[in-house]
């Protein structure tokens, strides 16, 4: 880069030096190849000035790309504490709308789940970042009988969305219904039925979310 940059002031003193005697000569000002000359030494100069600009060598843009880079970790550092204040926010509220107390129950219009033989009371969970209600059980039905009868209640009742996941892995049958009302505010259901190959009994788990904590924003 230096080479080249030498190699254009040189060209520029030697037609300047060369056009200085010539100034009183107008026939010899006049000549195209002289005028060439200077016109490309005057645009090799100022590409050499370009050049020099955008050499990303120099220490004002070394300071310069010092900086960006320290505002763009402080940024990111900055965003990773939010985050993380969020999560644990998030993560006290779920826990005191775990431990609250009062009524543990699904919503009242949950389909009722033939032959079903509960494991117990219903129980409050956290999961995936809220807090459930669950109800766990079995049944003699087959995933699809239970997901059929899940399914029918829905269509009755007309006021209810549904949806409908069939599984099967490695002869393991699992149905899973979605049920979600179409008012506000929006109450949801699910239904998820599992059994084994060659298996006579279907495990259940009925689940239902509570409305989202209010964490609020500092």
């Amino acid at each position: 880069m230096q080479s080249r940059h030498l190699s254009y002031s040189t060209l520029v003193i030697v037609c300047l030096l060369l056009a200085a005697p010539l100034r009183a000569q107008d026939n010899l000002l006049n000549d195209p190849d002289l005028k060439e000359m200077l016109k490309e030494a005057e645009k090799m100069q100022k590409e050499a000035g370009e050049l020099q600009k955008q050499n990303p060598t120099s220490p004002d843009r070394k300071k310069k790309l010092a900086e960006m880079e320290a505002q763009a970790r402080e940024e990111e550092a900055r965003q990773e504490r939010e985050e993380k204040h969020e999560k644990e926010k998030l993560q006290a509220a779920l826990k005191t709308q775990l431990e609250a107390p009062g009524l543990i129950s699904l919503p009242d219009w949950t389909p009722t789940t033939p032959q079903f033989k509960a494991n117990g009371a219903p129980t409050k969970k956290i999961v995936d970042n809220e807090v459930r209600i669950v109800q766990t059980g079995v049944s003699s039905l087959t995933p699809k009988e239970l997901a059929d009868g899940w399914e029918a209640a829905a269509v009755a009742a007309k006021n209810l969305n549904h949806g409908r996941n069939n599984i099967e892995v490695n002869g393991k049958l699992t149905t899973i219904m979605f049920l979600s009302t179409r008012t506000d505010p929006v109450q949801e259901a699910k239904l998820e039925a599992s059994r084994e190959p060659g298996g006579k009994i279907t495990q259940i788990e009925i689940s239902s979310p509570l409305p989202k904590p209010d964490i609020g924003s500092e």
